[in-house]
């Protein structure tokens, strides 16, 4: 299923007030930047996900700059599934940011994107 940006911030402010779902899988679902933006919003003030799996989403520097921001003030999120999204070294590096300050994360699954040493270390 396609979830266009309208949709993408329907589920955003879901996932502000949502306060029982523990895992969210998104895979291959036609999201683009804008709507992720949207959904990243949702995430950031969520006090109950735990699970995230963006599979097969693009993710361009400016979504990228989103999770690194959602990562710095999410305390709940433990996994992050970022399979083939089309991440670009500086988006990775935005998304390392927050992964540098975020306490709770576990798993972070980069499969498949653009990454060179420079991202990586």
């Amino acid at each position: 299923n396609t979830i266009d940006n309208k949709s993408a911030s329907c589920l955003g402010m879901m996932l502000k007030e949502n306060n029982t779902l523990k895992v969210l899988i998104l895979w291959e679902c036609g999201l683009q930047p804008e709507g992720l933006e949207e959904v990243m919003k949702g995430v950031q003030v969520n006090t109950k996900l735990e699970t995230l799996d963006l599979l097969k989403n693009s993710i361009d520097n400016k979504s990228a700059s989103c999770l690194g921001m959602m990562l710095k003030e999410n305390n709940t999120l433990k996994v992050l599934i970022l399979w083939e999204c089309g991440l670009q070294p500086e988006g990775l590096e935005e998304v390392m940011k927050g992964v540098q300050v975020n306490t709770k994360l576990e798993t972070l699954d980069l499969l498949k994107n653009s990454i060179d040493n420079k991202s990586a270390s």
